[in-house]
């Protein structure tokens, strides 16, 4: 049994396959995918119902998916479309009412974060950051979804996270996973390939640390 996480596929279902494939997922691994599912490609909900079927694999929220659950309440708007993304927006626009209103349950029940343990490390795992200390309610949710972390940002345990590529740290081509301390950024920017040299999904192996792209 092996231990894997990525963050922010935004709609890429053809790399995800193909990362699937690379790390021979198998029932008796485990998948965590750190949010941001939706929105920048064609095939975000296609994504979010096919994970939230999988008993091996878990979601966390992201800040698009919560913009996504957000505006779902606007679908039958008369201007509803300008509150999505379009390409969200229009695999949307092929779903049931009754389907849309299961995509809202299911996306008001993912976890903002979580504590996971691997090769004996134990590791927080969040879309864009943790709290600072004594942070707590909505201001702690802006941290979890939002946040930038900053290369001076100083974490006590193990934080894997999406929500910034890479290439707002590094200048590496093909994008790479950004370690800093006890910080590890895993978005290569899959959602960028067409406008950033490198951009790629990354895939990190917990219990070894080693890394995947596709």
């Amino acid at each position: 049994m092996a231990t894997y996480v990525l963050s922010d596929l935004h709609g890429d279902w053809i790399h995800f396959r193909l990362m699937l494939l690379k790390i021979r997922f198998s029932r008796a691994d485990h998948l965590y995918i750190l949010g941001d599912v939706v929105d920048r490609g064609p095939h975000g909900i296609r994504l979010l119902q096919f994970i939230r079927q999988q008993e091996n694999m878990t979601l966390l929220l992201g800040n698009h998916d919560l913009m996504l659950l957000q505006s779902l309440p606007h679908f039958d708007d008369p201007d509803g479309a300008a509150w999505f993304d379009p390409q969200t927006y229009a695999e949307l626009r092929r779903l049931s009412a009754p389907e849309r209103a299961q995509l809202a349950r299911d996306l008001a029940a993912l976890p903002l974060y979580l504590t996971v343990s691997a090769g004996g490390q134990e590791y927080f795992l969040v879309h864009a950051s943790p709290a600072p200390p004594g942070v707590s309610g909505m201001d702690a949710v802006e941290y979890y979804l939002w946040h930038r972390v900053s290369p001076g940002d100083v974490f006590d345990v193990p934080v894997i996270a999406g929500h910034t590529p890479t290439a707002y740290y590094q200048q590496t081509v093909p994008l790479r996973i950004w370690r800093n301390g006890n910080y590890t950024d895993i978005d290569c920017g899959t959602a960028f390939r067409a406008a950033v040299p490198g951009a790629c999904l990354a895939c990190l192996r917990l219990d070894d640390n080693k890394e995947f792209y596709v």
